[in-house]
């Protein structure tokens, strides 16, 4: 007859959520910055840009509150760069996703909402890797501002970056194959050009302004006015980002809980 040991308390730590997130994190940040579409969306696209419309005499000449047109200028384009850049986070998770990488992520004490973490530090600090070579671009070509105020479009810049993050997170885990990044760069395009990130809403029919605060881009666009100086952040502006954050943040949040679970 035989018997069976009694099982034993193991005495290995349980690991922490955390582990693995560094290596991660610099896995993230170095497949964007090696990537040579990547970097020439989010720099040379935001540069071209201002190169057309701000490096011109009358961009150099017309003042705003705290500098001038072509400062306002290249802060909206970086916005647009920066933004982009987190969409591309559809595309590196739908790859994930479908080669099962992110299954294997279910065998690894790292937590869902860690990873979550993870890749949206890792592509604030590349934007404002972004932010630093376009605002010197800027400052070399004409555009002209007061410190203080590029430091907060700076700050800002950087800040709303993390909603293209978002907005990438919630397309990859919700949409297989391409379609994901399809979808994310689809959000940008349009919500860029009806909140008035390219032209003025003053210039466009009535409805695109009847209609523009309910975009994913309007507070993006209204933050970065208030801090050239040309216009008072609304109240709509602040509600707009506080309400696109939570809910992408909450559909990537979901999407990542519910992607292993087959």
């Amino acid at each position: 007859m035989t018997t069976q040991a009694p099982a034993r308390a193991t005495d290995r730590p349980i690991p922490s959520p955390f582990t693995g997130a560094g290596k991660l994190w610099r896995a993230t940040f170095l497949s964007h910055i090696l990537n040579p579409w990547n970097m020439a969306f989010a720099l040379l696209l935001p540069m071209f840009m201002y190169a057309m419309f701000g490096m011109t005499d009358v961009a150099r000449t017309t003042q705003t509150g705290r500098g001038n047109l072509a400062a306002a200028m290249i802060a909206m384009m970086t916005t647009y760069g920066v933004i982009l850049v987190g969409g591309s986070l559809g595309a590196t998770l739908s790859v994930e996703r479908t080669t099962g990488i992110s299954r294997m992520y279910a065998l690894t004490p790292i937590q869902p909402w860690v990873i979550l973490l993870v890749r949206l530090t890792a592509l604030v600090a590349l934007s404002a890797f972004i932010t630093l070579i376009t605002f010197s671009f800027g400052l070399a070509t004409g555009a002209q501002m007061t410190a203080g105020a590029w430091a907060a479009s700076a700050a800002v810049v950087v800040a709303l970056s993390a909603l293209g993050a978002l907005i990438g997170l919630a397309c990859g885990y919700t949409i297989k194959g391409e379609n994901a990044y399809s979808a994310s760069a689809f959000v940008m395009l349009m919500g860029a050009f009806v909140s008035g990130m390219f032209i003025p809403l003053d210039q466009l029919p009535p409805f695109v302004a009847q209609i523009a605060p309910f975009t994913p881009l309007y507070g993006s666009v209204q933050a970065i006015y208030a801090v050239a100086g040309t216009v008072t952040m609304p109240t709509a502006a602040w509600l707009n980002i506080a309400g696109w954050a939570v809910i992408t943040a909450g559909i990537a949040w979901w999407g990542a809980s519910h992607d292993t679970g087959r």
